[in-house]
């Protein structure tokens, strides 16, 4: 991963970023390699208050990829760059696409491991003192050897205490069960591998915050109950994980 793209190949791709301007992310493939360009993102004024200025979360991206890949962690290198881009080598597939083979045999094998692998990488990234910002199962990527974490517009690279690390654990196994509900083998593996390789004492933080905030599931019930009835709506049930992941996190292991 992170091989330096050939003169030819650096020119390609730059001049296909400066096409197809309303794709975000875009792969393209060159020279027998996968390369992912992402842009700035353009935004209403609407979706501009929502979600913040989309110029400051492009900057902020880039440049905590570069401080989080100078600390040794496992994130992509930034391969070539503009004003309003910047070029990543394929790191594999993310954790989300991978869900889509996990009725096989051996896609489940393959889930099973890169969930696992998911949770010591978290660990090993808070155990460095940093955290992610907002992990989700598509912002991991698995190669079949390693996770790279990808996606870091909410990102900092600064040295992380355990308040941020927390809500990473908890974005995490929320963000599991908002895809998956009760088919949650691979959540437990996710939360057990996390639990085996926190050395800094994360997970009983996570757990404390979960008994603290357990009135959140009687009180958001009827908006489940609602969810449930229109899940075609959305693409992740997000209301109905609420009390799923509150129980995740509040167990002993």
């Amino acid at each position: 991963m992170g091989e330096k793209p050939s003169p030819a190949a650096l020119a390609a791709i730059r001049a296909q970023a400066a096409r197809n301007l309303d794709r975000r992310i875009e792969p393209v493939e060159i020279e027998g390699a996968r390369y992912w360009i992402k842009r700035r993102e353009t935004l209403s004024l609407r979706w501009q208050l929502q979600k913040g200025n989309p110029a400051r979360r492009f900057v902020r991206e880039r440049e905590t990829l570069r401080q989080m890949r100078a600390a040794g962690a496992p994130v992509p290198p930034i391969l070539a760059e503009g004003d309003d881009f910047f070029v990543l080598p394929d790191c594999g597939e993310s954790l989300e696409a991978l869900l889509a083979a996990r009725d096989s045999e051996a896609g489940f094998a393959t889930c099973r491991e890169a969930f696992g692998a998911a949770g010591h990488a978290l660990a090993a990234l808070h155990a460095m003192g940093l955290a992610h910002g907002r992990p989700h199962p598509r912002d991991l990527a698995w190669d079949g050897k390693r996770i790279t974490f990808l996606d870091f517009e909410r990102g900092d690279a600064r040295p992380a205490g355990r308040g941020r690390q927390l809500r990473d654990v908890v974005q995490m196994v929320f963000a599991c069960h908002a895809m998956l509900l009760r088919d949650d083998t691979l959540v437990e593996i996710f939360c057990a591998a996390y639990r085996e390789s926190d050395r800094r004492q994360v997970w009983p933080a996570a757990r404390a915050w979960a008994r603290r905030w357990r009135w959140l599931d009687p009180v958001t019930r009827p908006i489940q109950r609602f969810e449930a009835r229109h899940k075609a709506l959305k693409p992740y049930q997000e209301w109905q994980a609420i009390p799923l992941a509150l129980a995740r996190l509040a167990s002993e292991g």
